[in-house]
């Protein structure tokens, strides 16, 4: 890096001062907050506690430690903003200058102080959320204007906020808002937060207080105000939950100012449910009645369903309940308002699956998590027909779908029967659902699918076998659902073929999205089959992905496409560039067994989003060709791709590229320029690359600094690699080449300065003085160390004449050590006329000498130094520090020859990263280990011939 004259001024007065900013490029760059655009979102990092909600971008997530300086890295344009501080204090008017924020988050466990009008210049702001503390409650000083100015607020969550030292006319400046979350406030009965309600708060509808350690419900006045319980402001709330409230004593009339709430979430722990009606509450849309899982509340069915037909309820839940019987006689007393049941973790006595004909009306029946073996529903109800639209079975015990099981549920359109232990689907066993629309077979240990297994499900949309080990998949399979839109099946085993045509018989037309495990291996045929209508996203997963139809209109629907494999081939060629439509691209493979050229990834011009993961670019991949042509990609991902190196030629074609991640285990390195030729890049994100610790790099740290349009992220969490050692790339940056050339740079230019100064006062006052006393100091050392100097020069010179120890040193890297001792030795200093003397580090090297001693003495003891060089030799330090040597060497003495042998192909394009060895092959002839066997006699004996100088053109 260089340094300008008016840089040395700035860094002489820098350290003038005390070096009091020799920091100044670390926290530059070390960034406080990210900026992500919604399309762009995915593959931005995540940061804790931070929800994004679609539409509402661009996000951004901050980590400061300032309020006033760290935001001003914030945008004007910023609509939704997430903070993750140690803040202590959120003053009046923090966030005026950023007046188009519409979503605010605050995570702060270390606040203590909100002031008036902390959140004032917000006047499109819709969604606060403050999270104290995510475990207890804790009081902090929050002014009783902290969120005046918020009067288009339409929801505030609060979490970890102890409300009883907080003033109670602190929501009054929140006229708009909608929905009201409360969590962990320490309250002990609900009417507390109801004091906390203004009138002006008219438009309230939704109000949730969440595990706060509420256990009573009671009517009183309201401390401080001249209002009374019950607030007028409740009256309008629709959707009161209160989950995580062991709620024991409900007071009498106590809810009466709630007539018409449309769902009511509670989690009761009273000794009856008669305090519930008598609490004055009026009628419930949708009543959930929670127990706890260590003890759950007990109650008689009748009871509850006494409870919604009083209620007038169209949807109960219970879960954590234990009761004692479940029938239609009792469901029949649920009223005929109750049109839908979810029953999770109940614990039944008696349960007669004929229950449900208690109630004709009923449309939605969820029954998950239960322990149910078996699902009789349609056994001896004497013909009876539900009006079921939905019914859950999930989380159950369940083992078979006997024939008709579902025959008496004509209406049914949802069944989800995820996660049981289903082995069989026996014949007929969804005969009559001609409705069924969406249908969940998932994480079971269905092993066989048949033709007859979904034939009549002919309305069928969604269709989920996935997590199920299949072993034989039947022709015609899915042949009748030609109104299939999602599909997932596998994982298959031992289904070594899988004709696509024939199981769909053609190809769903519909089709949006389809999902094959295939476990280790498949080989596809998809026949003759038409085109679908619309476009799809595929999801292949397997070791051995083989394609025997490459060339197909199914193919060109694709948009989207995720494959975790290692083989993803078409007639053994890569199966990619066979999907011309692509827009993205996701690409999982296990490198270590991949042997296949990634490059035709190039051919999918309409690539938007790359995605590669673990693919091998080293020995198979023209790595400067994958990313040619791609003009319309916007986000590109590299996870362990072994790559070496990432330059502007391979990056040229990307000229729409917006966000690029880098993630690797190996040494990666970016060539300077490597980012001028992305125009529109607006994110550059490092998970992981270890540098150099060379100031080499540092136009990284110059670009990162100086770049206003793009967020260089992360930075400041990579290592460079220093003597085998990782250490913080910033922080060792800085010191090598920030701080010292500053130092170097303030004495420089005060050295000159001194010695401008005393030679003018010199020559002003003592130019004559000056030359006497020089002329006697010269004379003086000629006769004190002339003679010596001569002798020494004389014994030097009859030195270098005589025979050097060795004819040629060298230099390999340690792979390479069996074939120089097996092949280069033997025939060079056993073999042929002259025999040869060759210098061998792991032979020859004085045991108990340092290393460098070593190296040097032998170089300078041998002819000539002969290099071996492999991709292995460039990475090796210790090869690097002996050509290092040997250059220099032969800088010193023309004599000295410095011979280069190739032993593997490496292209320029390679090369062009060490720069010392490419100068040297520019200028210099070198030899190549010839991969023909016949021609390896004429390269030992040229090699001879040019190490004993008798063959003067090699070299």
């Amino acid at each position: 890096m260089g340094v300008t004259d008016s840089n040395c001024l700035s860094f002489w007065w820098r350290f003038a001062l005390g070096l009091s900013l020799s920091n100044v490029v670390f926290t530059l760059i070390t960034k406080h907050c990210i900026t992500s655009e919604e399309h762009l979102l995915r593959d931005m990092p995540r940061t804790p506690y931070c929800n994004h909600r679609p539409g509402r971008g661009p996000y951004t997530d901050c980590n400061i430690k300032d309020l006033r300086t760290d935001l001003s890295e914030v945008g004007l344009e910023v609509r939704s903003l997430c903070i993750f501080s140690d803040i202590a204090s959120i003053p009046a008017n923090a966030f005026s200058h950023l007046p188009s924020l519409e979503v605010l988050q605050i995570v702060g466990e270390s606040l203590e102080n909100v002031q008036s009008g902390a959140f004032s210049g917000l006047p499109n702001l819709k969604y606060l959320r403050l999270l104290i503390s995510d475990q207890i409650c804790r009081s902090i000083a929050m002014e009783s204007l902290a969120f005046a100015g918020l009067t288009n607020l339409e929801e505030l969550t609060l979490e970890g906020l102890n409300l009883a030292n907080v003033s109670i006319n602190i929501f009054d400046p929140l006229v708009s808002v909608i929905k009201l979350d409360i969590t962990r406030t320490c309250s002990l009965d609900l009417s507390d937060i109801f004091c906390y309600l203004p009138v002006g708060m008219s438009h309230l509808k939704d109000l949730n207080v969440i595990d706060s350690g509420i256990s009573t419900v009671e009517t009183k006045e309201c401390p401080g105000v001249s209002k009374t319980w019950p607030v007028p402001v409740l009256s309008g709330i629709r959707n009161l939950y209160l989950i995580g409230n062991s709620i024991k004593i409900i007071q009498a009339n106590s809810l009466v100012v709630f007539q018409n709430l449309s769902s009511l979430f509670l989690e009761f722990a009273g000794e009856s449910l008669v305090s519930i009606w008598e609490s004055g509450i009026g009628m419930v849309g949708e009543l959930s009645l929670t127990g706890t899982p260590v003890k759950k509340y007990s109650t008689n069915f009748k009871d509850l369903c006494h409870l919604a037909s009083n209620l007038h309820l169209r949807s109960l839940s219970l879960v954590f309940i234990s009761t004692d019987r479940l029938s239609a006689k009792h469901l029949k007393d649920c009223g005929t308002t109750l049109t839908k049941l979810f029953i999770s973790r109940l614990e039944v006595d008696y349960l007669d699956f004929s229950f449900w004909t208690g109630n004709t009306g009923m449309q939605v029946l969820h029954m998950t998590h239960m322990k149910l073996t078996e699902a009789p529903f349609c056994v001896a109800v004497n013909g009876s027909v539900s009006s079921l639209t939905s019914l859950d079975l999930t989380g159950n015990s369940i083992t078979y779908i006997a024939g008709d099981q579902f025959a008496c549920m004509p209406l049914l359109e949802e069944l989800f029967l995820s996660k049981n232990t289903i082995k069989t689907l026996q014949l007929n066993a969804f005969r009559g659902l001609h409705h069924l629309k969406i249908l969940k077979l998932d994480s079971n240990k269905i092993s066989q699918l048949t033709a007859k297994d979904f034939r009549t499900l002919q309305a069928l949309e969604v269709l989920l076998i996935d997590d199920n080990i299949i072993e034989t998949i039947e022709d015609g399979t899915f042949r009748d659902q030609r109104e299939l839109r999602e599909l997932s099946f596998g994982r298959l085993e031992y289904v070594y073929e899988l004709h696509l045509n024939k199981i769909f018989n053609g190809f769903p037309s519909k089709i949006q999205r389809l999902s094959i495990d295939a476990n280790y291996g498949t080989t596809f045929f998809l026949g003759s089959t038409p085109q679908p209508e619309g476009t799809f996203i595929l999801e292949l997963s397997g070791d051995r992905l083989d394609f025997v139809d490459c060339n197909t209109t199914v193919f060109t629907a694709v948009r989207e496409l995720k494959v975790n494999c290692t083989f993803f081939i078409c007639k053994n060629d890569f199966m990619a560039p066979y999907f011309p439509n692509l827009e993205s691209f996701e690409f999982l493979v296990e490198s270590e067994r991949a042997s296949l050229s990634y490059t035709k990834i190039n051919t999918l011009h309409r690539l938007k989003h790359l995605k590669l993961i673990d693919l091998n670019f080293l020995n198979y991949t023209e790595a400067g060709s994958v990313f040619r042509n791609l003009t319309q990609l916007q986000t590109l991902v590299l996870v362990n791709c072994h790559l070496s190196f990432l330059t502007e030629c391979m990056f040229k074609d990307l000229t729409s590229l917006q966000l690029l991640r880098l993630y690797s285990d190996s040494p990666l390195v970016l060539i300077d320029g490597v980012f001028e030729v992305l125009p529109a890049l607006t994110a550059f994100v490092l998970d992981r690359v270890d540098f150099q610790c060379s100031c080499e790099n540092g136009w990284i740290l110059d670009w990162a600094e100086s770049t206003e349009k793009v967020q260089v992220i992360y930075l400041q969490k990579q290592k460079c690699v220093w003597h085998y050692k990782k250490l913080n790339f910033l922080a060792t940056m800085e010191k090598l080449c920030q701080t010292d050339l500053q130092y170097i740079c303030y004495v420089a230019t005060a050295g000159s300065v001194c010695l401008l100064l005393s030679a003018a006062v010199g020559y002003r006052f003592a130019r004559w003085p000056s030359i006497v006393l020089f002329f006697r100091l010269r004379g003086w050392v000629e006769r004190r160390f002339g003679r010596q100097w001569h002798m020494r020069r004389r014994r030097r010179r009859v030195e270098e004449n005589q025979e050097m120890q060795y004819d040629a040193f060298v230099s390999f890297c340690s792979r390479d050590e069996a074939w120089v001792l097996g092949n280069m030795a033997p025939r060079l200093e056993e073999q042929g006329n002259p025999r040869l003397r060759l210098c061998l580090h792991n032979r020859d090297f004085e045991v108990g000498k340092d290393i460098m001693d070593n190296i040097t003495e032998s170089i300078y003891s041998s002819q000539c130094t002969v290099c071996l060089i492999s991709r292995l030799y460039l990475r090796s330090d210790w090869c690097s520090l002996e050509m290092r040597v040997a250059t220099h060497r032969q800088l010193e003495e023309e004599k000295h020859r410095l011979i280069l042998i190739f032993l593997e192909h490496i292209s320029p394009f390679e090369l062009s990263a060490f720069h010392r060895l490419a100068r040297l092959v520019r200028s210099r002839t070198y030899l190549d280990w010839p991969e023909d066997e016949a021609d390896r006699v004429h390269f030992w004996d040229r090699l001879r011939r040019n190490i004993a100088e008798e063959d003067t053109d090699a070299s």
